[in-house]
């Protein structure tokens, strides 16, 4: 057994799937179908279910947890020669949801590129839930994340606090107040107007007749959607989803509707006549969060990753926490 089989093993396990876990490894799906089977052979047992999508078995759960293990040992103990050597060089795998990607991460490579010329920031973006999983396997140096709760094997730093703030068009905004509540010109006199009073105590309520843009439910967003349509008592009417923030943002300066966006990335998405074209609503204290730097728990910490966090600190410092 070697390191490449673990790696081959580990794609296969988080992609569900030889043919993406290929494309991502870049070899063909021949190729590593055969390298897990002889991985199978050399261990006595059977990995994966094979059906769609690809499944562990008892016994790939296990050896998945020991890949897991090998891996962070493998990776801390070629940051901890680097150190040794005082060779700042690599690729340094960071993890970042979409949008914070786009708002935050420009000043922040480049604070590195500065600092740490010899550093690759391979910036890995994807879903909060996703981030944290892949942060979990192996795959990720580092998360800037929303950790909720602390996961296992992981450690967390503080970075900023974000909060959620509700976003529309003001013609869409003017029509709902015009029209009672109701969206289109739909008249209807039992409705009452968005009271913006109670929305900033985070009571949605009045927008009952509001149509909506939301993104994944497993994302931060979704989350604070359904704690607050729950607290509301109304199920939203959806217009659209999307994962990209900046998608939904263009819906709501067309009008289609509303949707969850962390305030502080409002400057960096949009430009001044964009934003003036939106009414942006404070929707209560429930709306923040965290934003932390989560690493593995390992008995290293490669020097890299202390670089990057007081890059970070340092060109958020002044923003409003």
């Amino acid at each position: 057994m070697n390191f490449l089989s673990i790696e081959y093993f580990a794609a296969v396990a988080s992609e569900h799937s030889f043919s993406k876990a290929a494309k991502r490894l870049g070899i063909t799906q021949q190729t590593l179908s055969a390298n897990i089977a002889a991985l199978e052979r050399e261990l006595g047992c059977t990995l994966f279910v094979r059906h769609v999508p690809l499944e562990l078995t008892y016994a790939g759960t296990v050896f998945a947890r020991y890949a897991q293990r090998f891996r962070r040992d493998r990776d801390a103990l070629g940051q901890e020669m680097r150190d040794i050597a005082g060779d700042q060089a690599g690729v340094l795998r960071v993890g970042v949801a979409y949008t914070r990607s786009r708002a935050i991460m420009p000043p922040i490579v480049k604070a590195m590129q500065r600092d740490c010329p010899n550093i690759i920031v391979e910036l890995i973006e994807g879903r909060n839930d996703q981030i944290q999983q892949w942060l979990a396997n192996g795959d990720l140096d580092l998360a800037v994340a929303d950790f909720a709760g602390k996961p296992a094997g992981i450690e967390l730093m503080d970075f900023y606090n974000e909060r959620m703030v509700l976003v529309l068009a003001q013609s869409l905004w003017m029509d709902l107040t015009a029209t009672g509540g109701a969206a289109n010109g739909q008249v209807d006199a039992v409705r009452t107007a968005p009271d913006e009073r109670a929305i900033a105590a985070g009571d949605l309520s009045s927008l009952e007749h509001c149509p909506f843009l939301l993104g994944s439910p497993q994302d931060i967003d979704g989350r604070i959607a359904d704690l607050l349509f729950r607290r509301a008592g109304f199920e939203p009417k959806v217009t659209a989803r999307s994962d990209n923030v900046l998608t939904l943002l263009e819906l709501c300066h067309y009008g289609m509707g509303a949707c969850l966006c962390p305030e502080r990335f409002l400057p960096a998405l949009l430009d001044g006549e964009r934003l003036r074209t939106l009414r942006v609503l404070d929707c209560g204290p429930d709306t923040a969060y965290a934003i932390q730097f989560g690493v593995p728990a390992t008995s290293y910490r490669w020097s890299v990753i202390d670089d990057f966090i007081r890059c970070a600190r340092e060109v958020t410092t002044g923003v409003s926490q």
